[in-house]
């Protein structure tokens, strides 16, 4: 039967030589039983491999060969393929082919499948216009929103320059006081009150120059204290020593630390194993069992001997305390508790504003408060310094942006890095590898002799 049906693919391909039509037929004969054998064994890409090879040897095709491409790619699943092989077959007219009926089946089950397949893809195509049109609409909504905010937030800050305005002048009257009454602890006092003021920097400046403190020095691999003279006037003993802070310097020796006056005098001796500088009165101490306790300057307990897990010195008038579970609150100067204990990090109060942290799924999320422990932004970012002028620099989703005191974006997270500010009130920046300046409104310059240029990315 195999061999009848191989004439008949012979019968319409006759041209060239005979010698060489003899050698294409032999040839494609083999090739044409082994590919009807590859069919009954559903080894259809061979069967297609072979059928390729025959076209070539014969320089044409026939309803046999047709009907072996049609079988294959319909089983393979490839039915715009297999209807093209229909196509071909039915055009040779091949009704006296034994597998003209298989054909019309493979056909009209192909075209369904064809059907099938487009409406499907234009129902898909379709949905995904519907779900692109309704990303744009959202995207849109939501960058309205965002501008909105930043709207609000931007006339918001305006307003709070505004009410700095009267701040500014109620400090400038509290520095004048404190040069009026000209004493040491009239300028502190004025430091305390006005951490982040305007006057802050230069009343420490100031104090510092008319009751200047002796200057930590290092000799022969011992500190000891100098005056503005240079002359010794605390004798270089210790193993460590830090620069007076409120009237007291951190000294150490044999890994063991105290508090000296200026005169040089041990006022808390050398009992712990860690100690900070004093601040707000008060100074961070550590005894060899690695719990936490604040000292006034006498070297009382602050608090009837209050004891913490961790604890940090003094900013702005609270310190964050460590418990027992291992979470961060804040305490006032008379040893109450202030924020509750809740969260896993925190960092130091600057202009009234914290960053604190709690850990999700193994990693920290931050966030802001203010000093009634109030929520000022939520968990959302990765990082979150500290705030400089009334600005915070925020990083989500691995890019940074700046976030002023009431929560709000003054840029979104678009910068691969921001520097701190500097004292022209600028931030460096990097965006799609450019350095930029940017701001406190987040509006980025750029320095071009000397002056600054306003860019847009």
């Amino acid at each position: 039967m195999k061999k009848l049906i191989f004439s008949i693919i012979a019968a319409g391909a006759i041209s060239g030589s005979m010698l060489a039509q003899s050698n294409n037929e032999s040839r494609a004969q083999s090739l044409y039983f082994s590919a009807a054998d590859e069919l009954e064994m559903n080894n259809y890409k061979n069967v297609l491999l072979k059928v390729t090879e025959i076209n070539k040897l014969l320089g044409t095709t026939n309803p046999r060969l047709c009907y072996l491409t049609a079988k294959s790619q319909y089983e393979l699943g490839n039915y715009e393929a297999a209807q093209n092989a229909c196509k071909t077959y039915f055009a040779s007219n091949p009704k006296k082919d034994p597998g003209y009926d298989e054909m019309k089946k493979i056909s009209e089950a192909s075209l369904s499948q064809l059907t099938a397949i487009m409406q499907k893809q234009a129902a898909d195509a379709e949905a995904r216009k519907d779900a692109e049109m309704e990303r744009i609409k959202r995207e849109q909504e939501e960058n309205a929103a965002l501008a909105l905010r930043m709207k609000i937030a931007a006339e918001r800050r305006a307003q709070d320059a505004e009410e700095q305005k009267l701040i500014d002048v109620k400090e400038q009257n509290a520095y004048k006081s404190a040069q009026t009454t000209n004493t040491k602890d009239a300028y502190l006092n004025f430091i305390h009150e006005y951490p982040s003021g305007k006057l802050t920097s230069t009343a420490v400046s100031e104090m510092q120059k008319k009751w200047p403190a002796p200057t930590r020095t290092l000799k022969n691999n011992r500190y000891g204290y100098i005056d503005k003279k240079g002359k010794l006037v605390i004798k270089a003993k210790y193993d460590y020593a830090s620069e007076f802070n409120e009237g007291f310097a951190r000294v150490g020796k044999d890994n063991k630390y105290g508090f000296i006056n200026e005169a040089g005098d041990v006022v808390v001796p050398l009992n712990y194993v860690a100690a900070s500088n004093f601040n707000y009165g008060y100074a961070v101490v550590k005894l060899a069992n690695n719990q936490a306790s604040f000292i006034d300057k006498d070297g009382n307990i602050l608090n009837g001997g209050a004891v913490y897990n961790d604890a940090k010195s003094f900013s702005e008038g609270l310190a964050a305390v460590r418990n027992e579970f291992y979470l961060y609150g804040f305490i006032n100067t008379n040893g109450d508790v202030v924020i509750n204990n809740e969260f896993d990090d925190v960092s130091w109060f600057k202009e009234g504003i914290a960053a604190v942290a709690k850990k999700e799924n193994g990693s920290s999320k931050y966030a802001y408060i203010n000093k009634e422990g109030k929520l000022l932004t939520g968990f959302d970012f990765e990082e979150a310094k500290d705030f400089q002028n009334g600005v915070g620099r925020i990083k989500k989703d691995g890019r940074y942006g700046l976030i002023d005191k009431f929560g709000s974006p003054i840029t979104c997270c678009e910068y691969e890095y921001i520097s701190e500010f500097g004292a022209d009130g600028l931030a460096i920046a990097k965006k799609n590898g450019f350095d930029v300046l940017l701001d406190k409104e987040g509006r980025p310059w750029a320095r071009v002799n000397g002056k600054l240029v306003k860019i847009n990315f």
